[in-house]
């Protein structure tokens, strides 16, 4: 048997002096009418739902396409950048080189090589094929740009600690060249040089094992290199002596002096007073002998004077 359907009066009372008006609704109707308007409902609020969805991701697209845009033009100014450093690390790498062969460490020859190829002149090559051919993908770029930098960084490394070997050797011939006798010990004029020669006292031929310099009695007697005193003393034919030691095998010799200005054991610099012309030992007139000894051989002592 069928279910009769339920229904409502919906009375429209309009004013007191008119007739009212009186319609039925069935519950099926208002059932129907309150679905629908759930739908509709639901439908309108998908849609706002989904143009504020929307709405948000183009507004967050919009701040990726800017992010994107600033990382671009970061990028490129960090690769001109880095362009810029690598010709510099190459131009520092060119010095680097003609310093090593300024200082020993290298041949001259090595100079036609620099300049002409290798690793520094690969990657600045490298460099702009990459810049003409760009990249579309993002990471390519940033990686291009890490390994640059990253190249760069060993060579400006492997620079300094070239510089820091260079340094380290110069420091060392600058030691040494204080200690190489190179100045005149007094002024003078030269007399009996090095070598064989007629003795003025004895009259025979004998090997002078040093530089006489004759000069007024009482003169300057100079250092002629940095060093410490190993003896001041009177000895023999060379009558008042000071013997200098100056490391590397180098010892000079001041012989026939008059007095000493330094004792045993005293440091010296090159041009420090040491004592003064005389004519004491086997000598005919005031002058000063002076040797210069390598390894304890005497050496012609004119090879050693530069100034």
């Amino acid at each position: 048997m069928k279910r009769k359907q339920k229904t409502y009066s919906v009375i429209i009372v309009s004013d007191a002096t008119s007739s009212n008006r009186e319609f039925l609704i069935s519950s099926k109707l208002i059932k129907n009418s309150i679905i629908s308007v759930a739908v509709l409902l639901l439908f309108f609020g998908f849609i706002l739902f989904d143009y504020l969805t929307t709405s948000y991701d183009k507004e967050k697209m919009r701040k990726l396409e800017q992010d994107n845009i600033k990382k671009e033009k970061t990028i490129e100014t960090m690769d001109a950048n880095l362009k810029t450093l690598e010709r510099s690390i190459r131009r520092m790498d060119r010095y680097k080189e003609k310093i090593m062969i300024a200082s020993g460490l290298r041949s001259p020859y090595a100079l036609k090589e620099v300049g002409s190829g290798g690793y520094y002149d690969e990657i600045i090559s490298k460099s702009s094929e990459l810049s003409q051919n760009q990249q579309k993908s993002e990471n390519k770029p940033k990686e291009n740009i890490i390994q640059k930098a990253n190249k760069i960084t060993e060579t400006a490394h492997n620079i300094e600690n070239t510089l820091k070997l260079v340094q380290s050797v110069i420091d060392k011939q600058k030691v040494r060249l204080a200690c190489t006798p190179a100045i005149w010990p007094t002024k003078g004029y030269l007399t009996d040089p090095f070598g064989w020669r007629i003795h003025p006292i004895t009259g025979r031929r004998s090997f002078h094992y040093g530089q006489d310099i004759a000069t007024q009695l009482g003169n300057k007697v100079i250092a002629t290199a940095n060093g410490f005193v190993l003896a001041a003393e009177r000895r023999g034919a060379l009558g008042n002596l000071i013997i200098i030691d100056h490391n590397f095998g180098f010892t000079t010799w001041y012989g026939h002096l008059a007095s000493f200005n330094v004792k045993e054991g005293d440091r010296v610099k090159r041009g420090q007073v040491v004592g003064y012309v005389g004519s004491t030992g086997r000598s005919n007139a005031p002058h000063l002998h002076y040797e210069v000894r390598v390894a304890g051989k005497p050496q012609n002592p004119m090879t050693f004077i530069i100034d």
